[in-house]
């Protein structure tokens, strides 16, 4: 009996944390972000400059949160901004995981989170670009735009999977970032998240502090992927992205 209540009080915590993260997030957003755009933004014509402060902002917001993470490779990052981000998809805490330890970045990201109040006007104003996934028709000339904002200096982050996992396996990556980079000569950075689901779960909705890890593959440049296919450079990613967690051991292909 004591046991049974030790699990409830520890599955309420860590929903209560869950409910005060995502309420810190939001208030955040709709406080902070607003203000920080209209005094800052919005004169220098800069909405850009609000995926360095996110970057900035969620820093300090991990280590309230006892979210102790470790970053591997940041010397892969290319110099120059203007590369496209792959990772594997397990929590929402993956997107703030990226803005902490990676680097500043603009997201694509499903249609739906357009819709939410505040973070879709930020999300819009950021250079984030919605995915239809009921109306691909509206998903015309999406390449174009990320070629044109790359070459303004923006990063763009992508999860391939589509969903987030349930379990920390990945599942197939869809075909279209690496369509796009094909077509446009985009540099790919795979990255590999590691365990963000378990501290910030998909199933249960708690928070249970924890680390996570962050791991930055070396880039994949244009010229290592110039002959080969769409599918193959889908593949190689997932793979490299794969190799490097804790619960899958898929053989790496060479390029």
């Amino acid at each position: 009996m004591i046991q049974e209540d030790f699990l409830v009080q520890y599955k309420l915590r860590h929903r209560f944390l869950a409910f005060l993260y995502y309420s810190l997030v939001s208030l955040a957003a709709g406080t902070f972000g607003i203000a920080y755009g209209l005094v800052v933004c919005l004169p220098r014509r800069d909405w850009h400059a609000y995926t360095h402060i996110a970057s900035l902002f969620f820093r300090p917001v991990f280590k309230l949160f006892r979210i102790q993470m470790t970053v591997q490779g940041l010397e892969n990052l290319p110099s120059k901004s203007g590369f496209v981000m792959v990772a594997n998809h397990q929590s929402f805490l993956d997107i703030n995981a990226v803005f902490a330890g990676v680097t500043h970045t603009a997201f694509l990201a499903k249609s739906d989170l357009w819709k939410i109040p505040v973070f879709g006007w930020i999300m819009n104003n950021t250079g984030s670009i919605p995915i239809y996934r009921k109306d691909p028709k509206k998903n015309a000339g999406m390449g174009k735009l990320i070629k044109k904002r790359t070459d303004q200096g923006y990063n763009y982050c992508v999860f391939p999977e589509g969903k987030r996992t349930s379990d920390g396996t990945m599942h197939p990556f869809k075909n279209g970032i690496f369509r796009i980079a094909k077509e446009h000569k985009l540099t790919i950075v795979p990255i590999s998240l590691i365990d963000t689901g378990k501290v910030l779960s998909k199933n249960t909705l708690g928070l249970k502090p924890g680390p996570i890890q962050i791991i930055i593959h070396p880039p994949i440049f244009p010229k290592d992927y110039a002959d080969r296919s769409m599918e193959y450079i889908r593949d190689f990613a997932h793979q490299i992205i794969e190799q490097a967690l804790p619960y899958k051991n898929t053989p790496k292909k060479d390029i």
